[in-house]
Order: structure tokens, then sequence, then C-alpha cells
């Protein structure tokens, strides 16, 4: 086959595309959200269950297990269907923190959701970082790039904004790099 694109002179594009098929997101107990996690693995013949590591850790690998086993012995899962894998992806603290690389790829055309998803875009087009409400949808989304397209997460530096009131004794001088004013830029890496 001849990749039209090399011929015209055009790199081709080998970026990787992530594509938004369901949004089950919604508020859940444990039991529920596993479950529901499990049946959209099984219907979608995914081999992979992506789970925030940091905020859940082994709660989310136990709840899958026993929502997968409990599936299959009520015969909604085949007995002999595997469980896919579970791999955990850290999250960044903050959400505007864990979001912004995300929006970027979608800027870049590497997210693309195929189908409507009226409050996924909702969430993602009017969340501001001073919202009081937890943006769920935008979460399980960033942990699903993040797992897909890891290099997006991987090592990013961030330096979050320092005060912006006049410190005492500070007037007219540079922010120091050390102390208290150093904890706000750090290191953000898997």
């Amino acid at each position: 086959m001849i990749d039209l694109e090399t011929i015209s002179g055009r790199q081709p594009t080998t970026a990787p595309r992530v594509w938004i098929t369901h949004d089950r997101t919604k508020a859940m107990s444990s039991a529920e959200w596993s479950r529901i996690a499990c049946l959209l693995t099984y219907e979608t013949n995914a081999g992979v269950i992506y789970v925030e590591w940091n905020y859940g850790r082994d709660m989310c690998t136990l709840a899958i297990d026993t929502a997968w086993q409990a599936l299959q012995d009520e015969g909604r899962i085949p007995k002999g269907k595997l469980k896919p894998g579970i791999d955990a992806v850290s999250a960044k603290q903050g959400k505007l923190l864990r979001a912004e690389p995300i929006a970027q790829q979608m800027v870049e055309d590497r997210v693309r959701l195929r189908g409507a998803f009226v409050d996924l875009e909702n969430e993602w087009a009017t969340w501001q970082p001073t919202d009081t409400d937890s943006p769920g949808r935008i979460d399980a989304s960033c942990v699903l790039v993040y797992g897909l397209i890891p290099e997006v997460n991987q090592g990013a530096i961030v330096h979050a904004p320092l005060p912006t009131s006049p410190q005492p004794g500070q007037i007219g001088r540079a922010v120091p790099t050390s102390g208290a004013a150093a904890a706000y830029g750090r290191r953000i890496g898997k």
C-alpha cells in the first residue's frame, strides 16, 4: 500500500488518537461504578480498565475483581471470559493540572468524541478552577487519556501561581527561590 501523505511530501500522522465512545459517568457507590465499568468493558471487549491509582489504590482493584466475579455468577458475563487487566494511572493533584494536558490533546486532535456526549462536552466547556463542584466526567476522561497516551502525563513541570500580594520586606525584591515560595513549583511525573 502506498501512503499518499508520504508521496505528497507531508509527513504521515503517527500520533496516537483516543476515541471516547461511551460515557457512563455519574456519582455512584464503589459497588455500582465497578459493575458498570465491568459491563462496559465486556460490552466493548476492552482489554484494560484504567483506575486513578493515587485516589483509591487497592479499593479500585478489589471493587472491580468483586464486580467481575459477581457478574459472572449472575450470568451477565460468561464464566470463561477473562477479566481485563487493571492499569493504574497516577493523577496530578488539582483538577486544573489534570485537565490542562488533556485539553491540549483535544486541541491537537489527539482526542475525539465518537457520538453525542452533551454532559461531557458541557463539563469540558464550562468548568472553571474556582467551581466548587467536582468534574467527574473530566476526571474520567483524563484518566482514560493518560492511560492510552502515557507520554501526556510524563514529567510535566508545573508552577502554581505565586502569591500576588506583596509580603513584608519583599517590596522591590525578587521572589525568593527557596523557603515557602519554593513549594509553589515542583516536578510532577508518573
